[in-house]
C-alpha cells in the first residue's frame, strides 16, 4: 500500500470525524465512533509501515567484507572466489570490495578506490595479508575475524546454517537529475538482540568499474565489482536499540551521490545498496544487497519442504519431492514457479501443482499463510548422475522484488564420485584431469560434486551406491574442514575407497605453521586414514613423479615431469607412510622423497597423493595413475575385467537398501550370463543364471547380514557390470 493512499484513507477518516462532531452528535456516539475510527486508521499504519520483512524467522545471509587493492597479485583470485559465492547463494550474499592498505595505493596515473572507511574497518579485523576479509565480522577461530581467501568459501557455509534474530527490508529510489538517493530500510526482530544496541549499516557499492589490476590479465581494464563508494551511515552505521523480539523498526536515509569520488566517476546505474545489521562495531547479524535505483527486497515468499532435499534415485523409477509454494503477500497474488535444470540425457523431470502437471514454468495464484503444495517427479535414466533442480518463484505484481530459490538433488546410478574442494576455485578449474583420466579407466557410472554437497550427501545418506571417491584438493584452505573431514572417514568406514590428491593437504593440517587449518578432527583423517607423515613443504625441487617399481599396482607407472600450475606457488608435499602404508611414488631416483602413499583400511583402500595430478604433466601418465587406482580399488568387484563386446547393464537394486528381496533391472542381455553376488572382498555368496532378454531379476537377500555386497553380471568370463548392494534389516 502507498504512503499516497494511507495519507487519502487518514484525511478522509479525520474529515468524517470532524463532520461528526460539527452536528452535534451525542457524546456517547461520539466516543464510540472516534474510538473506531482510530482503530481502522491504526490497522491502515500497520499494513503501511511493514511492507518488506517477513516476521518469519530466517537464517543469516552472508556478509563479505572484502579487503582488497589494484597492486595485489592473489586479488584477483579473492574476487573470483567472492563472485563464486555470490552466483552459488543467489539472495543470500552480499559482497562489499574495501579498496585498503598498501596494495590499494595508486601509482603514478593510477585511479584512487580508497575510501574514508577502510583503514577503521581493517584495524578491527586483524589481518596480515591481502586479499583477507571477514565473513560477517565473525571469529571463526583464534581471536581475529581476518580470513584467508580460502577460507570464506567453508564459513560462508556456517553463517547460512545460523538464525538471525533480525530480518532486513530494503527498497530505494533515485532523483537522476538531483542525483538524490533515498534508501528506506526495515527491520524486523524474530528474537531479541544479544546485545541491546545494533547498527544498521548502509554501503553505496559499485560494479563495473574498469582499471589496473596486478596479475588480473586485463591490464589496466580488469573489472572491479562490488567495489565500496561511500557509506551513507557514516563508519560504524546508524544506531538502533529497540532490538527486542516483536520490534519493528524503520529508518529513511537520504543521500546526495556526488558525479565521483577521488575523482573516479560514481555510475549510479551500476551501483547497488547494501545494508547489514552489527553487533556493535562487530558481529553482523545479516544483510542484503539491491539496485540504487528502484531497488527492493520485497520478502515475496518461499519454497520450502518438510522432508530432505537430496534423495538417491533409481534408473526408470520416478523420486518425487514434497514441497510447498508459500507467499508473504496480502491476499491472493500470482506467482511464476519455473523449474530450472540441465539433467543427463534420457532423464525427464516435471511438477505437479493445483492438480495440473508443468514441465518447465507455471502461473499459479497463491494465498497468504495457505501453503500450497508442489511436488517434483523426477525420473532417471541409465546415465549416471547427481543433479540440481532448483525452482524459481517470483511475483506477477512485483517485478522488481527478488526472486526467491529452492533447490534440491537426485543421484542416481553413480559408483565413482569426483569431489572438488569447495574452499576456492581451483579444484573446478582442473577437474577434467580426473575426469579424463577416469573416462581412460573405463568408468561410465561416475558423478562430480563439490566437498560441501558430499557433506550434504552423507548426511542425507545417499552415498550407499558409491564405491569409490576421488578426492581433488588441488590446492585448496583449508584442505578439508572439520565436516569434510568427518563425511569421508564415514565414508571410509563404511567401506568406501578414497583417494586424495592435492599439494600443501600436509602442510595445511599437519605443519602446524602460521595460517594453516589443522584441528584434531582433521589431522585424524590424515594419520588415521591417509596413512601418512607429513615430512616437509615441498619445493620446485619436487619436480618428477617416480614410481616404485616394487609396488604390484603402480610399478609399472612411466615417470613424468611435475610442473608448477599456480603462477609460482609450487608445493609438492614430501610425506612418508604410516602404519600398514606403502610408497607408491617418488620425487627422486633415490626413492628418498617420497610422493604418494597407499593403504587399506578394513574393508576400504586409500591412496594419498602429496601433489595433485593436475600438476603431473604428462597426461598419459596421469590417466594411466588414474586408471590404476579405478581398477585397484574395483577388484573383487571385476571392473578391471570388464569386457566391451556386450552392451548389458545392470540397474540399481531395488529397494535400496534392501531387506529379504531385492529386484535388479537389466537391459540389453543379449545371451546366456551370470548374475553372481559378493561380498565386499570378492568372497562369492551365490550365482544366478540370467537368460536372453530377462529385464529384471530377484535376489533372496534373506540370509545375507547387514553390510555392503557386490553383484556383478558375468558373460564370457568377463564381468560386464557391477553395482553395489546395500542390505538392512
Amino acid at each position: 500500500m502507498s504512503h499516497f493512499f494511507t495519507d487519502r484513507i487518514g484525511a478522509c477518516l479525520f474529515k468524517f470525524v470532524y463532520i461528526c462532531l460539527t452536528i452535534h452528535l451525542k457524546q456517547i456516539i461520539m466516543k464510540r465512533i472516534i474510538i473506531a475510527l482510530f482503530i481502522v486508521l491504526a490497522g491502515f499504519i500497520t499494513v503501511q509501515a511493514q511492507t518488506l520483512v517477513t516476521t518469519q524467522p530466517l537464517n543469516k545471509n552472508i556478509v563479505l567484507e572484502e579487503y582488497t587493492g589494484i597492486h595485489c597479485q592473489y586479488c584477483p583470485e579473492g574476487h573470483a572466489i567472492s563472485a563464486s559465492i555470490l552466483a552459488n547463494h543467489p539472495g543470500r550474499a552480499v559482497v562489499v570490495a574495501i579498496h585498503q592498505g598498501s596494495f590499494a595505493t595508486p601509482g603514478a596515473g593510477d585511479p584512487d578506490y580508497r575510501t574514508p572507511f577502510g583503514d577503521a574497518l581493517a584495524g578491527q579485523t586483524g589481518l596480515t595479508g591481502y586479499p583477507s576479509g571477514t565473513v560477517n565480522r565473525h571469529v571463526f577461530t583464534g581471536t581475529t575475524t581476518a580470513l584467508g581467501r580460502g577460507d570464506w568459501t567453508a564459513n560462508s557455509e556456517v553463517i547460512l546454517q545460523q538464525p538471525s534474530p533480525v530480518n532486513v527490508g530494503v527498497e530505494t529510489s533515485f532523483n537522476s537529475t538531483s542525483r538524490e538517493l533515498t534508501v528506506h530500510v526495515e527491520l524486523y526482530y524474530t528474537a531479541s538482540s544479544a546485545t541491546p544496541s545494533n547498527y544498521i549499516n548502509v554501503a553505496l557499492i559499485q560494479n563495473h568499474v574498469f582499471g589496473p589490476q596486478t596479475n588480473g590479465g586485463a591490464g589496466n581494464n580488469y573489472e572491479h565489482m562490488e567495489m565500496l563508494r561511500y557509506f551513507i551511515t557514516g563508519q560504524w552505521g546508524d544506531e538502533v536499540t529497540t532490538t527486542t523480539q516483536g520490534s519493528l523498526v524503520e529508518k529513511t536515509y537520504v543521500y546526495t551521490i556526488p558525479a565521483g569520488y577521488n575523482s573516479v566517476p560514481c555510475v549510479v546505474e551500476n551501483c547497488e545498496i547494501a545494508v547489514y545489521v552489527a553487533q556493535g562495531h562487530q558481529e553482523i547479524l545479516t544483510g542484503d544487497v539491491v539496485p540504487a535505483i528502484d531497488g527492493t527486497n520485497l520478502y515475496i515468499g518461499d519454497i520450502s519442504t518438510s522432508e530432505g532435499t537430496m534423495k538417491l534415485g533409481q534408473p526408470a523409477l520416478t523420486t518425487n519431492f514434497n514441497l510447498f509454494a508459500n507467499s508473504n503477500l496480502d491476499g491472493t497474488q500470482p506467482f511464476k514457479i519455473k523449474l530450472v535444470s540441465t539433467p543427463p540425457s534420457g532423464w525427464t523431470s516435471d511438477f505437479e501443482i493445483n492438480g495440473q502437471t508443468f514441465s518447465d514454468s507455471a502461473i499459479v495464484n497463491l494465498v497468504k499463510g495457505t501453503p500450497e503444495p508442489l511436488v517434483l517427479h523426477v525420473t532417471p535414466g541409465s546415465s549416471s548422475g547427481f543433479e540440481t533442480f532448483t525452482f524459481e518463484l517470483s511475483s506477477v505484481n512485483n517485478l522488481n522484488a527478488p526472486t526467491k530459490y529452492m533447490a534440491v538433488q537426485l543421484m542416481s546410478n553413480v559408483g565413482t564420485l569426483l569431489v572438488n574442494a569447495a574452499g576456492d576455485n581451483y579444484a573446478t578449474l582442473h577437474q577434467d584431469v580426473y575426469i579424463a583420466g577416469l573416462a581412460a579407466a573405463g568408468c561410465e557410472d561416475m558423478a562430480v560434486m563439490k566437498s560441501n554437497l558430499f557433506v550434504q550427501a552423507g548426511a542425507a545418506g545417499i552415498l550407499t551406491d558409491v564405491l569409490s571417491v576421488f578426492y581433488n584438493c588441488a590446492w585448496t584452505f583449508p584442505a578439508f574442514t572439520d565436516p569434510e573431514a568427518l563425511a569421508v572417514k564415514a565414508f571410509v568406514d563404511n567401506g568406501g575407497n578414497l583417494l586424495v590428491a592435492g599439494q600443501d593437504v600436509g602442510w595445511d593440517i599437519m605443519s602446524g605453521a602460521d595460517g594453516n587449518h589443522g584441528t584434531p578432527v582433521t589431522q585424524d583423517l590424515y594419520t588415521n586414514y591417509l596413512k601418512a607423515t607429513y615430512v616437509a613443504d615441498g619445493t620446485s625441487a619436487n619436480n618428477k613423479l617416480i614410481a616404485n617399481t616394487a609396488d604390484p599396482i603402480y610399478g609399472t607407472t612411466a615417470t613424468s615431469n611435475i610442473v608448477d600450475v599456480y603462477g609460482g606457488n609450487m608445493y609438492p608435499d614430501q610425506i612418508t607412510p604410516l602404519q600398514n602404508a606403502s610408497a607408491i611414488f617418488y620425487y627422486n631416483t633415490a626413492g628418498t622423497k617420497i610422493c604418494a602413499v597407499k593403504s587399506t583400511k578394513e574393508e576400504a583402500k586409500v591412496v594419498y597423493f602429496g601433489v595433485g595430478l593436475e600438476m603431473v604433466q604428462n597426461a598419459e601418465v596421469r590417466n594411466d595413475v588414474i586408471t590404476k587406482t579405478y581398477d585397484w580399488f574395483m577388484e573383487g568387484v571385476g571392473v578391471s575385467e570388464i569386457g566391451n563386446k556386450s552392451q548389458a547393464k545392470l540397474g540399481q537394486n531395488f529397494p535400496n537398501p534392501a531387506n529379504d528381496f531385492a529386484t535388479i533391472a537389466l537391459s540389453a542381455v543379449d545371451q546366456s550370463m551370470m548374475l553372481e553376488i559378493t561380498d565386499i572382498t570378492g568372497r562369492t555368496l551365490s550365482i544366478l543364471q540370467v537368460k536372453p532378454g530377462t529385464t529384471q531379476i530377484q535376489v533372496n537377500t534373506s540370509p545375507l547380514q547387514n553390510g555392503l555386497y557386490i553383484y556383478r553380471l558375468i558373460s564370457e568370463g568377463r564381468v560386464l557390470d557391477a553395482k553395489r548392494m546395500q542390505v538392512i534389516k
